[in-house]
């Protein structure tokens, strides 16, 4: 066993190196995740509305906020005939967008911060308001450009997420 160690000394050293290298990544990452410190990122924010964007969706813009429930704001741009059904489909949502209806009455206190974050200036929009009892997803359609569609979207959920 000497001779072994003696003969593969350097390897042994790098091969425990790399495992606490590795378990160090890992429990970082597992760390950031529990409590919180890493930013979401867009395959997140699918996963917390229930479905994945459209693929012609540009100018991709989300937050989210944790105080006391996980919150979401997302916004993104579509050609102007894109059909967002099967969008909404995903997310359970199954009824239709209302013409002219708003679910973002005002500003909350925290979308102040969001620069991006600009549904009230819509003058052609349609919108729903769904709640499933442990999630709310509420939508607008801006239609007020003829070119595109600008869609936000606030979710949260009433548990820690």
């Amino acid at each position: 066993m000497r001779k072994f160690i003696r003969t593969y000394k350097r390897q042994l050293i790098g091969f425990i190196v790399a495992i606490v290298l590795v378990v160090g990544v890992v429990g970082a990452l597992w760390a950031t995740n529990v409590f919180g410190w890493r930013q979401w990122r867009i395959q997140e924010v699918q996963n917390f509305i229930g479905a994945t964007l459209p693929v012609d969706a540009v100018e991709i813009q989300f937050t989210t906020r944790s105080q006391s429930t996980r919150i979401i704001w997302l916004r993104f741009n579509l050609p102007a005939d894109t059909d967002l059904t099967a969008f909404l489909t995903q997310m359970g949502i199954t009824d239709p967008l209302k013409t002219g209806f708003t679910p973002f009455p005002a500003l909350n206190p925290q979308e102040v911060a969001i620069a991006w974050w600009q549904p009230f200036g819509s003058t052609n929009s349609s919108g729903v308001y769904w709640n499933t009892g442990s999630k709310t997803i509420e939508m607008l359609v801006d239609n007020t450009h003829a070119a595109k569609q600008v869609v936000y979207l606030r979710a949260y959920s009433f548990s820690q997420k």
